[in-house]
């Protein structure tokens, strides 16, 4: 962004920039595999992922809406007739169970509704703008020399926000399995409650704190680390030495 970028940067760009074209669609179809195995093995939870309340064939897709867990129903809905059964199926009439089929024995709908859109959201957006910056590079590659980008700066400023995107979906989706696994550890056979920790709370609390304490300053150390580099960038690649430097063998 600020010009100071070396010649080995521009090419690690393009590297990260191929790989993410070529990596998320292949995420988005392991996605859709998982998907299909979800609706089989644990139906709650993927009836809680798309807010549906009632079994219904051919059912529809949720845009957006805010889940109402107590009135068992999801308000303002923006839905796409007959769109969840051919994603989640394959076939825009199948039988997708609802919410209220399970009793006593789903997760929380409004935290699983939400987490499993920021995720594909999120990731659509990875896809959306890798894409586009692949196409953008792939475009003007013969007018721009090696040690020069092809994209213009506001591009470079969207790059530059979709840092910690990747982190934001896998967590998002970390959210989805564990929530939507609730109320069980293992599903259909052993509840979370019945195998809940003795410990006394301020034990929890203890280690809680630490881990997150550790983890923070991970994070800290990173952006810091990111920080450095983009404010003091290596001008110029040393240079390798001669031969006859390197003793009489050459190595």
């Amino acid at each position: 962004i600020k010009g100071s970028a070396t010649g080995g940067t521009h090419k690690a760009l393009r590297a990260a920039v191929i790989v993410a074209s070529v990596a998320m669609p292949l995420q988005f179809f392991a996605g859709d595999l998982h998907g299909l195995n979800t609706l089989e093995h644990q139906p709650a939870k993927v009836a809680a992922m798309e807010g549906i309340w009632d079994t219904q064939k051919g059912a529809p897709l949720t845009l957006f809406g805010i889940p109402d867990e107590a009135a068992g129903t999801t308000h303002y809905a923006i839905q796409i007739p007959k769109l969840a059964s051919l994603i989640l199926a394959h076939d825009l009439n199948a039988e997708i169970q609802g919410i209220n089929d399970f009793p006593g024995a789903h997760p929380p709908v409004a935290p699983v509704f939400w987490s499993f859109r920021v995720m594909v959201g999120v990731g659509t957006l990875m896809l959306g703008v890798a894409w586009t910056t692949a196409w953008m590079l792939w475009r003007r590659r013969r007018e721009t020399a090696p040690d020069k980008t092809a994209l213009p700066r506001p591009m470079l400023y969207v790059l530059a926000g979709m840092t910690f995107s990747g982190w934001v979906a896998t967590l998002a989706g970390w959210y989805v399995t564990e929530i939507g696994r609730q109320p069980f550890v293992v599903y259909g056979h052993l509840r979370t409650a019945d195998v809940a920790t003795s410990l006394p709370s301020p034990m929890i609390a203890a280690t809680l704190t630490a881990y997150l304490i550790v983890y923070g300053l991970l994070l800290i150390t990173y952006v810091g680390v990111l920080k450095y580099m983009a404010e003091n960038p290596v001008k110029h690649a040393p240079e390798a030495p001669r031969g006859a430097e390197l003793g009489k063998a050459g190595v």
